[in-house]
């Protein structure tokens, strides 16, 4: 199932969160829906279970993919407003509507995810997709965002470029060969 440009590997921390399904693809130019079929990504995708906290929705592109028996909750944390009325939509017609709340903030607004019950130890799942070669600050805000995780949490990450910042390239690098 994954293909000559992705890697896959799983990893436990020292602090019993498991740090679960890093893939990194590493062709370069856009994804588009049709070629990520043919990644890991989907799989992926479909492990969230539990309250999940997914960074940048967009436009919900990753919803179709979620297997919705598993989700409890999903916060959407996206700061860019002209995105959420394509994002209600796939929240509606991916059945989610009950269980998805559309956080407008930034990721790294501690205060306001706290509004929302974001907090220590209150995330089953945290769902990166694509985002963290967008994130300013991106070692601070994946160290932020693991603190979430309940102990035995996972986090999946899927980045479609190498990223230059050094965070992203040490969780990158965790994959690369």
């Amino acid at each position: 199932m994954v293909n000559s440009g992705s890697k896959w590997v799983r990893s436990v921390s020292q602090n019993s969160h498991v740090l679960d399904n890093f893939a990194i693809d590493t062709h370069q130019g856009p994804m588009f829906a049709a070629r990520e079929r043919e990644t890991v990504l989907p799989s992926l995708v479909s492990q969230a279970y539990g309250t999940v906290l997914e960074v940048g929705p967009g436009s919900g592109s990753q919803l179709s993919r979620l297997d919705v028996s598993k989700i409890t909750q999903i916060f959407g944390v996206e700061p860019t407003l002209d995105l959420h009325g394509e994002l209600r939509a796939s929240i509606k017609q991916a059945g989610l509507s009950d269980v998805y709340t559309i956080v407008p903030t930034d990721v790294d607004d501690t205060e306001q995810l706290r509004n929302y019950g974001i907090e220590k130890d209150s995330i089953d799942t945290l769902l990166v997709i694509q985002v963290l070669c967008c994130v300013p600050q991106s070692e601070k805000t994946v160290q932020e965002l693991y603190g979430l995780l309940k102990p035995g949490g996972q986090l999946i990450v899927y980045e479609h470029v190498k990223s230059e910042d050094r965070m992203s390239k040490l969780v990158q690098g965790m994959v690369f060969t």
